[in-house]
């Protein structure tokens, strides 16, 4: 008898071939090595330094000295690691505070904090839901979202990216009894839209829904006070869970879930990331703890990295190139092809700046993208450079590519078109 190979997925996994092929021919975009911090300029490991567009230290605070001073004292203070979960050993003030500061930031009874912004969203996820129930899953949703609808005891129903019409079916079919828990990203990774919440919060009122919003790329990033997408669109207090990771904005590692007392104490009794999983290690609490307090102390931080977005597309625009319309910290180029992407990423990358080569399944078939990100303290001529890289890679790989391409260009995709489920990887 001969058994079928259990591994073969893993083995034969469609995004496992692309990074392989993409390694062929020159370095891949994928797990670049860095030699030093993820600041505007990073050193790589071939000894050359390249403006940073890749990475998610919105507010440049990895660096901080405050918040490495932070991380320093905690690990002279508490070790290495905890060395057991939040329920047993694992809790420590420092994440007392923590969740103390995040609650009393977006105006919320509580916040539970768990080692990552993945397993925030599979502790709430996975805890929620009886079979009768639905978790209505925009497609465009983040993979931590879709692996925690997947956990939940609730049927999982996935409606067309941003697409109220979709949302609104889907509502209108479930059994009247039926529990319903909408989720969004507030801000897609990807291609930096938003969430249409406004309309998301009178349609889930309109159906007796929850509304979970998803903040990892809003913290610190849209609002007036940094709060994310909920802030900026005026619902703050008309959701009913916010979730967020603490490692972009808030320059650490880990993750929180942001809602009512009872919710978080039932959480903490039910979520097996929360049951099972060993805590943070300090370090990173008190990291995390310190850039919030940066971004509360300085919210003028938000508006510049608002102002270093609009300067990015401003010279990318200037330069002939193509992006898709966006807030925000993030910039997509659209590409096309998947080899392609590889290829302007490699020429970009020896142009002297660093970017994301995106493709499926981070986004739908056809639509890889080059994603740029803005930091805070990035400098006009980062930018500058950063826009001047990706138009020279561009022009190499596609030798019709002028400088005075069009903004909108035929191949540009429509990332909300296409039957795939994109789940965005970071």
């Amino acid at each position: 008898m001969t058994r079928r190979d259990p591994f073969a997925p893993a083995l034969g996994a469609a995004f496992a071939a692309h990074v392989r092929r993409s390694a062929a021919g020159g370095p891949s975009p994928y797990a670049v090595a860095a030699a030093s911090a993820s600041g505007p300029v990073v050193r790589f490991a071939d000894g050359r330094e390249r403006v940073n567009a890749g990475s998610n230290n919105y507010l440049g605070l990895t660096d901080d000295p405050r918040v490495v001073a932070a991380a320093h004292a905690a690990l002279d203070r508490y070790g290495t690691g905890v060395s057991g979960s939040r329920l047993l050993n694992g809790t420590t003030e420092l994440v007392l505070d923590l969740e103390a500061e995040l609650a009393d930031f977006y105006g919320a009874e509580a916040a539970v904090v768990t080692t990552s912004g993945f397993t925030a969203n599979l502790a709430l996820l996975s805890a929620v839901g009886r079979p009768h129930d639905a978790v209505l899953l925009d497609t465009g949703a983040h993979a931590s979202l879709h692996a925690g609808a997947a956990a939940s005891a609730a049927r999982v129903l996935r409606w067309r990216h941003n697409d109220l019409a979709s949302l609104r079916r889907r509502l209108e079919q479930l059994d009247d009894d039926a529990g319903a828990l909408v989720v969004v990203d507030g801000v897609y990774s990807m291609e930096g839209t938003c969430a249409p919440l406004p309309e998301l919060v009178a349609l889930c009122r309109e159906h007796d829904a929850r509304l979970v919003v998803d903040e990892a790329h809003g913290v610190g990033v849209l609002g007036e006070r940094g709060r994310g997408a909920v802030e900026q669109a005026g619902v703050l207090g008309e959701v009913d869970v916010v979730t967020l990771t603490l490692s972009k904005s808030l320059a650490s590692c880990g993750g929180a879930v942001i809602t009512t007392a009872a919710l978080a104490e039932g959480l903490r009794g039910s979520a097996s990331p929360y049951l099972f999983a060993a805590a943070g290690v300090p370090a990173a609490v008190a990291a995390g703890l310190a850039a919030l307090r940066v971004l509360r102390a300085e919210p003028e931080r938000v508006a510049a990295l608002a102002d270093r977005g609009e300067r990015l597309r401003a010279e990318l625009h200037a330069a002939g190139v193509p992006t898709v319309p966006s807030v925000g910290a993030v910039v997509g180029v659209p590409v096309g092809d998947e080899q392609r992407v590889v290829e302007v990423w490699r020429e970009v990358f020896d142009a002297g700046a660093y970017t994301n080569a995106v493709v499926h399944p981070a986004v739908p078939r056809g639509g890889a993208l080059l994603r740029l990100s803005v930091m805070a303290t990035h400098t006009d001529a980062h930018l500058a450079r950063a826009a001047a890289a990706v138009a020279r890679g561009l022009a190499r790989v596609d030798p019709r590519a002028r400088a005075d391409v069009p903004l909108q260009r035929p191949e540009v995709v429509d990332l909300r078109e296409g039957s795939q489920v994109p789940r965005p990887l970071v």
